[in-house]
């Protein structure tokens, strides 16, 4: 596993704000994980526990309405519904390519955007703009 480069993450959209004290707030949070080509990576209907950024790699959402679209663009993110009510994945998200992402625990990440105002508004209105342009490509 190497390394985690901060200066590398931190140009990552969903970062891209954060001020540096912000940023060693969030850093800790953030681990590392290899995934294989064809691992279920979140399964639609269960507990939202993690937040996901990928870092490379092809990944298929599926939607319960049988819509699906690949996502592969370092700094996409997936598994919002970990910091966003009602806290249940919305889709399956298989990998279609060994990746590698960043995931982040939901429940110490909404911890953090809760205790600290500004870099909630920010994290959030970063994630809901991300949503949005997700949804309008559809």
């Amino acid at each position: 596993m190497h390394h985690l480069n901060p200066e590398e993450l931190k140009h990552l959209k969903i970062f891209s704000t954060l001020l540096p004290d912000e940023w060693s707030d969030v850093y800790p949070l953030l681990n590392r994980l290899k995934i294989l080509e064809g691992e279920q990576l979140i399964r639609q209907g269960t507990r939202a526990h993690t937040f996901f950024v990928i870092l490379y790699g092809h990944f298929m959402i599926h939607y319960p309405d049988g819509r699906a679209l690949t996502i592969n663009r370092k700094g996409d993110i997936i598994g919002w519904s970990s910091v966003i009510s009602p806290f249940q994945y919305t889709a399956d998200v298989i990998a279609l390519t060994e990746s590698e992402v960043l995931s982040i625990p939901g429940a110490k990440f909404l911890e953090l955007l809760q205790s600290n105002a500004d870099l909630g508004d920010k994290l959030v209105k970063t994630i809901n703009e991300m949503v949005h342009h997700r949804q309008s490509i559809d």
